[in-house]
């Protein structure tokens, strides 16, 4: 397939105490809470159509840089508190743990899931699959099918530019496909684990994911497939925020393996509006860089860049002190119209700069 590889492998709350002579402000800190949008429909596990037709469920904002996570009856926190906003001056190193894992993502840990026996296809508008083990390749054919709290054995996709997908807290293992684990538009993923497959997830359209962990790729022995957690070839409107991105598999013997953990090309279309927040890069020397910022003249579409904002991201400096084998970015074109790079980390709170390449 297309794509370039590695080289080697308020309410503030103030507090105003009134006095006879003066007045003391003391301003507290911030404390904000995530809203989770209620579905207006849930069907079983068997697949049967919603009485009504649900609600678009809206695209859900980059929460702020100190949520408190809400309460979970399943041991599994249903929100996980995401990592603070690493400024440009005075950083604090952020620990992994504080990112998703498989342990904060995915179905909670008391849900009893059902055997699935709806359709592999999804065709009727606002359908829920809800605590359903689905043991199949999802295609979706409709607007507004939701997944929540439920493990997917099998790829899902969106086919249709009308159409679109909301995963909420759910396990998706794409196993040995020679496919892409979730894609294509119209995607929101959120609290979700995504494992096996070439790529976790790939978008080229309005994509949010987010507070998940990407992880896990699958090449066999012999094949030389291009791995990467997240992998746009061409795209816009797009947004990882406060997410694990972890392209994991060891190279084999054919140099099959990893390119990155968040890979943009300019191989088919141009790419404009991203934005990459509050992610963890994972270390690997298995690839030249963690992170591909879209930028590249060899390309068709790779001059063609505009708005990679990039910004409080923490990129692991692993064994050799440079996230990759070569550095943590590449390929990013920082004076291309409305692209940012801010606030961006290693693991030790030093700055990571951006690089054209």
């Amino acid at each position: 397939m297309a794509g370039s590889r590695r080289l080697p492998r308020d309410r503030r709350i103030p507090y105003v105490l009134a006095a006879l002579a003066a007045v003391l402000a003391v301003g507290g800190g911030a404390l904000f809470f995530q809203q989770r949008t209620p579905d207006a429909t849930t069907v079983a596990a068997d697949g049967g159509d919603a009485s009504s037709p649900a609600a678009t469920p809206a695209l859900p904002s980059a929460r702020p840089a100190t949520p408190v996570p809400s309460a979970s009856v399943s041991g599994k926190p249903s929100a996980r508190p995401s990592v603070s906003a690493i400024t440009s001056a005075g950083r604090t190193p952020v620990p992994a743990a504080q990112f998703p894992t498989a342990g904060s993502t995915g179905v909670p840990d008391k849900v009893a899931l059902r055997t699935y026996k709806g359709s592999c296809t999804i065709t009727k508008a606002g359908t829920v699959i809800e605590a359903s083990d689905v043991r199949c390749s999802l295609v979706v054919k409709a607007a507004r099918v939701v997944i929540r709290k439920s493990r997917i054995t099998g790829t899902v996709k969106v086919e249709g530019g009308a159409n679109s997908l909301r995963i909420e807290d759910s396990d998706i293992n794409g196993g040995q496909a020679f496919e892409h684990t979730v894609g294509f538009e119209n995607l929101t993923v959120l609290r979700s684990d995504i494992s096996g497959g070439q790529t976790s997830v790939n978008c080229y359209r309005n994509c949010l994911i987010q507070d998940s962990y990407l992880h896990g790729q699958y090449v066999p022995e012999g094949e030389d497939w291009h791995l990467n957690a997240f992998l746009s070839n061409g795209g816009s409107d797009i947004r990882l925020i406060g997410n694990t991105l972890a392209c994991d598999r060891p190279t084999n013997s054919a140099g099959g393996g990893c390119t990155g953990n968040a890979s943009i090309f300019g191989d088919f279309a141009p790419n404009t509006n991203y934005t990459i927040e509050r992610n963890l890069f994972v270390a690997s020397q298995e690839f030249s860089y963690c992170l591909y910022g879209g930028y590249d003249a060899k390309k068709e579409f790779g001059t063609s860049v505009r708005q990679i904002v990039v910004v409080d991201n923490v990129f692991q400096r692993g064994a050799n002190g440079k996230c990759g084998s070569f550095g943590a970015v590449t390929s990013y074109d920082v004076s291309a119209s409305g692209s940012r790079w801010q606030g961006n980390a290693w693991d030790d709170g030093k700055p990571v700069p951006p690089d054209k390449g």
